[in-house]
């Protein structure tokens, strides 16, 4: 299991955190068919079928180059096709949230930011929330006004969704132009990271975002808060996480990912209880 440090259960409790929950977690979800969500390398995988086999693509897909390897499929596809494909894969499978869902939910943080182009998290947070959540995508001109208050709880959608397909960020000249286009929105990640205590679940440590987010910060402020991800043991190797946690102020995580990372989901909801028991201390000694 996984042993949660004192420090990030406490950046929860007092919502000095933001929550970032990325398509790792959307895996836990199956449809009626018994489906789960493609990862971002399957569906590049299942797009690049439909033009036939071309080495160059697949050589990119490979070393994990997700973003060049999108454009040009998008642009040998078509991007209505491409689109087309988009939504039928996460948006009109009618995947259900899982019990990881219910967990992060009730950690209760202010702020989350959400990668996927699925809607599984939204749903469930509407739901839940009997429709009060607040959810906005990287377009968004009024996300500001919402970062300081304490009575409302914000999901963030950087990638867009396949709600409205024509938003999303998936290519090298999406992630170019959304950063000239929304240059305000990653201002406000930027200041997030500088400010709060970043918790990324089922988030990999390639993910261009995340990469580029911390680059900036390293070379700009020099110095940057802790934050934290949780990573399947043995998927990555120890020197790689070491440099990549130096470089980028990373705390990682290890669970087994034996049984679909079901100690990911037992752990998640062990730090609900550590989050809850925290909040009831800070209440009693009024450490707000």
């Amino acid at each position: 299991m996984i042993q949660w440090e004192n420090e990030l259960v406490t950046s929860i409790a007092r919502r000095r955190a933001v929550l970032v929950v990325g398509s790792g977690v959307s895996r836990n979800s199956i449809n009626e068919k018994g489906d789960r969500p493609a990862s971002w390398e399957d569906f590049l995988k299942k797009c690049s079928c439909e033009i036939g086999k071309l080495d160059y693509v697949e050589d990119l897909i490979q070393r994990r180059d997700y973003l060049l390897a999108c454009q040009l499929i998008k642009k040998k596809i078509g991007s209505d096709k491409f689109l087309e494909m988009v939504q039928k894969e996460f948006q009109l499978k009618g995947y259900k949230p899982a019990l990881i869902h219910e967990h992060l939910y009730n950690l209760d943080c202010s702020i989350t930011i959400s990668p996927n182009f699925d809607n599984i998290y939204d749903d469930y947070c509407r739901c839940a929330s009997s429709g009060s959540f607040v959810i906005k995508d990287h377009t968004s001109a009024d996300i500001i006004s919402y970062l300081n208050k304490s009575d409302v709880r914000l999901l963030i959608r950087n990638h867009g969704s396949a709600n409205d397909p024509d938003k999303i960020i998936f290519t090298a000249e999406d992630y170019s132009k959304a950063r000239t286009k929304y240059s305000l929105f990653y201002d406000v990640v930027r200041s997030l990271a500088l400010t709060h205590t970043f918790l990324f679940i089922g988030c990999g440590v390639e993910d261009p975002d995340l990469r580029m987010l911390f680059e900036d910060i390293k070379f700009a402020y020099g110095r940057t808060p802790l934050h934290y991800m949780t990573t399947p043991r043995g998927e990555t190797a120890p020197e790689v996480l070491q440099e990549l946690g130096s470089f980028m102020q990373l705390r990682y995580m290890e669970y087994s990912p034996d049984k679909s990372h079901e100690e990911l989901t037992q752990s998640l909801g062990e730090l609900v209880t550590l989050v809850d028991e925290e909040r009831e201390q800070l209440a009693d000694r009024r450490g707000w």
